[in-house]
């Protein structure tokens, strides 16, 4: 029984996972979900020991987004360069995880750092 368990519990989360991949295939590399979500799947994996392609594709995405994430949280609180700003939103809108919520602060700053330097 624990073993049929764990089956279908394995099962459920691929389907889940291929979904998040299909759904960031067809956003032509837009964002589809947000980090807690997948941080989510990645966690439900490690519960039932499990690993296959689409799981390392997820957990490189999300190591990537978390990474930006703590960059750029301390770059809405801190002063950096223009140039750095600029990198960080580029950066941002490629990711393949939903992190509008810190992007939309660095987009704002980076529009009244434009604003300024237009003066």
């Amino acid at each position: 029984v624990r073993l049929r368990d764990r089956a279908e519990r394995a099962r459920a989360l691929r389907r889940r996972v291929a979904d998040w991949n299909e759904a960031r295939s067809a956003a032509a590399g837009g964002a589809s979900k947000n980090v807690r979500f997948v941080s989510g799947l990645i966690k439900q994996a490690n519960r039932i020991d499990l690993s296959f392609p689409e799981l390392m594709t997820l957990t490189g995405a999300h190591r990537r987004a978390e990474e930006w994430t703590d960059r750029a949280s301390v770059a809405v609180r801190s002063t950096i360069s223009h140039d750095e700003l600029e990198d960080l939103v580029e950066t941002g809108k490629g990711l393949p995880l939903d992190v509008g919520d810190v992007l939309d602060k660095l987009r704002t700053r980076l529009a009244n750092a434009n604003e300024w330097i237009g003066r």
